[in-house]
């Protein structure tokens, strides 16, 4: 049945759900995310998702065993990353990064973890790990290596963790990999959103040092939701046998599928040529609000990342809500650093939603420049309105994923006449 048949009769069989949809739609193509999760899964993707591929039944799974689909969604995933091992039928990066905690430390043991990441998923009576904190400095707001390694000589742990979704700077892989072997201590790198970026060559890797290392599909390199762990091959079986033993017996092929067609996307020029222009408006949005006198804080950016210090909490949340209704989507988040006593609330801005949707530097530039002056200003409902007509005319007509950034596509830059029933049909185009 054809795409638009089939959401008219959607329509008309289920129409509190095609509201839904039409609502969520609507949401995606009106407003601008600089959420750092936020960013279409390619049409590729989309449509692998919703392919026949999703009525086979994988019947058998072991350590042992591989299906094709998955071997090819594995091998790709090693090839790109230039990773030892790989595995890719954990559904979500919570579950694997349960995995990882499971298979590779145990209850009482202690772990190294920059802003505390990872305690988030420790939950249950088998993940009672002692975390210990490094963070960046209140004074630099960089990470001293050589101050880690002095913690890590002082308490031990099993494992160290480094996962940079807070921080726009790009750290010294070898150097934590000389603290991790100094104590002992195993490295477990998530990369986060800058998995697109590293898949890229724009910034380094971290596979080459790390022990383990993980990300999410979802965001950076436009995939379907879903975890990988990378890895040494000394701890490919343990972490195999964890993943079954936990209940991550395998993925639909469907989902497979999308994850081996997102691997060899992200190996192909245009995805590269995506990740250069992520780093450029970012750059290009750290101006604009420079310009308008915000006060940033870890800068300069090197990857995707944008922090923007806020005066407390509750204005952080209130803001959250105002900037919404001026169409654009941001995060608030606490910035910790080694003193306790200190942390600042932040917006964590990214420029990869942005640049999925075919906007360029001039552009971010506007969107910096918007965010600072509305932030310095009352922020009452002239504020909120001034917002909105810049953002307005800045994502009129533009695509939810542009069609420059997908393999073997002939780009056209005329607006969509019917975008909304474009994007509503996206996912089985």
């Amino acid at each position: 049945m054809e795409n638009k048949k089939i959401l008219k009769r959607l329509k008309e069989f289920d129409p509190e759900l095609w509201q839904l949809l039409r609502e969520n739609t609507e949401r995606q193509v009106s407003m601008l995310s600089l959420i750092p999760t936020d960013s279409a899964a390619s049409p590729f993707v989309s449509y692998l998702k919703g392919s026949t591929l999703g009525n086979d039944f994988i019947g058998f799974h072991s350590v042992e065993h591989y299906g094709r689909t998955e071997t090819m969604a594995a091998n790709r995933a090693c090839k790109l990353f230039n990773a030892e091992h790989a595995i890719v039928r954990v559904g979500n990066l919570v579950a694997a990064s349960r995995v990882v905690l499971q298979a590779l430390v145990k209850n009482g043991d202690k772990i190294l973890s920059f802003n505390l990441r990872k305690r988030e998923h420790c939950t249950g009576e088998r993940m009672n790990y002692q975390f210990i904190k490094f963070a960046i400095e209140p004074d630099t707001f960089r990470i001293d290596v050589e101050k880690v390694r002095l913690l890590a000589r002082q308490c031990r742990p099993k494992m160290i963790i480094y996962s940079p979704v807070n921080y726009p700077h790009n750290i010294d892989y070898k150097k934590l990999r000389k603290v991790a072997d100094e104590v002992n201590a195993i490295l477990w790198v998530d990369i986060g959103q800058n998995a697109g970026l590293v898949a890229a060559g724009e910034i380094a890797s971290p596979v080459p040092y790390a022990d383990v290392a993980t990300f999410a599909t979802s965001d950076a390199l436009h995939g379907p939701q879903s975890g990988i762990i990378l890895c040494k091959k000394k701890f490919a079986e343990t972490l195999e046998r964890a993943v079954i033993d936990t209940g991550h017996a395998s993925l639909k092929k469907n989902v497979l599928a999308a994850l081996a067609v997102t691997f060899h996307e992200a190996s192909c020029n245009e995805y590269k040529d995506y990740a250069r222009q992520v780093i450029l408006n970012a750059r290009a949005l750290e101006k604009g609000l420079k310009n308008a006198k915000a006060d940033l804080v870890c800068g300069p950016t090197e990857n995707h990342l944008v922090l923007v210090k806020l005066k407390s909490q509750q204005e952080a949340k209130t803001l959250v809500e105002k900037l919404a209704q001026g169409r654009l989507l941001v995060k608030a988040e606490t910035l910790m650093t080694s003193n306790d006593r200190i942390s600042y609330p932040v917006l964590r801005l990214s420029s990869l939603d942005p640049t999925t949707r075919a906007l360029y530097e001039e552009d971010m530039f506007t969107v910096g420049q918007a965010l600072g002056e509305f932030l310095q200003s009352p922020q009452d409902s002239q504020s909120i309105k001034a917002l909105d007509a810049i953002i307005k005319e800045l994502v009129e007509g533009l695509p939810i994923f542009s069609d420059e950034w997908l393999p073997g596509v002939e780009v056209s830059r005329e607006v969509d006449s019917d975008l909304m029933m474009k994007a509503m049909i996206y996912g089985t185009m």
